[in-house]
């Protein structure tokens, strides 16, 4: 046993909560390396390894190290932080606790100077895995790395357009496969073949809203640690391109981005900033 109570949490991750297995791993892993942290680096907890010898500040000590040594980053930070949030919010409510260790602990925001990152594509197989986010959230992230705009994949009729993209992982043809499943019920309710509706039955007016969706957005920006307005996903898309596609003429990045002239020379001199 990596961490206490470790199978009885396994169990309610999976068949209480309905979280992927590759979900309920990235538990596992948050974890394992707390417990081992406390165990190599807090000697009352080592010499007694009792919940209940564990304190608030066992968990900040922990995030301090994380912070200063392994260079963690917010996105990082704000997961692991969920990750024993949920743990120990089980172990309280089953009254296998009887204090909250992170009750007062609080994700970092996100740089609100820092609009644009593009780290999000590289790490997309992971995040369309993860159940803690919404599914609007991921299929933004999704629709956003094959290159869609806002006003294209909230348009009437996108799921056609959607339809005819070649996924690039498994990871991807998994999720839009889950994904299905979960708007099917709701299609069938508004009586819509779109791929963003409402929750509330509204038969004239059944899709999602960009200020609709941006709540979903809003409540899963602290957890990822960046900024998921639609704008700043798709400028993450074309910065991702030009660095990919450097040896392409102006006319060819122009034609494939769906850029005017002034439009590329902007995103050429904000890709020079970031690098």
């Amino acid at each position: 046993m990596d961490y206490p109570y470790q199978k009885q949490f396994q169990h309610f991750l999976r068949d209480s909560q309905h979280l992927a297995p590759l979900t309920v791993n990235t538990y596992d892993t948050s974890l394992t390396n707390f417990f081992a942290y406390l165990r190599a680096n807090r000697p009352a907890f080592a010499r007694d390894p009792r919940l209940a010898n564990l304190t608030e500040s066992d968990v900040r000590d922990y995030f301090n190290t994380l912070r200063t040594q392994q260079k963690i980053t917010l996105s990082t930070y704000n997961k692991i932080l969920s990750h024993l949030n949920r743990y120990f919010r089980y172990l309280f409510t089953h009254q296998l606790i009887t204090t909250y260790p992170t009750l007062t602990l609080h994700g970092r925001a996100v740089d609100p100077n820092q609009r644009v990152n593009t780290k999000w594509l590289g790490k997309l197989d992971d995040i369309l895995a993860d159940d803690q986010l919404t599914y609007y959230t991921r299929m933004v992230l999704l629709v956003s790395k094959h290159g869609f705009t806002v006003g294209e994949f909230l348009r009437p009729g996108f799921a056609r357009v959607f339809d005819q993209v070649e996924l690039s992982s498994p990871a991807e043809r998994t999720f839009y496969q889950r994904y299905q499943e979960f708007i099917h019920p709701l299609q069938a309710r508004q009586n819509s073949t779109d791929l963003f509706l409402k929750q509330r039955y509204q038969p004239d007016n059944p899709r999602l809203t960009n200020a609709g969706l941006h709540k979903y957005l809003k409540q899963d920006e602290a957890y990822l640690g960046f900024h998921l307005a639609p704008k700043y996903l798709h400028q993450s898309y074309i910065l991702t391109q030009l660095a990919a596609h450097q040896d392409w003429s102006d006319r060819q990045l122009m034609d494939a981005l769906k850029l005017d002239p002034s439009s590329l020379l902007y995103y050429q001199r904000l890709l020079l900033q970031l690098k």
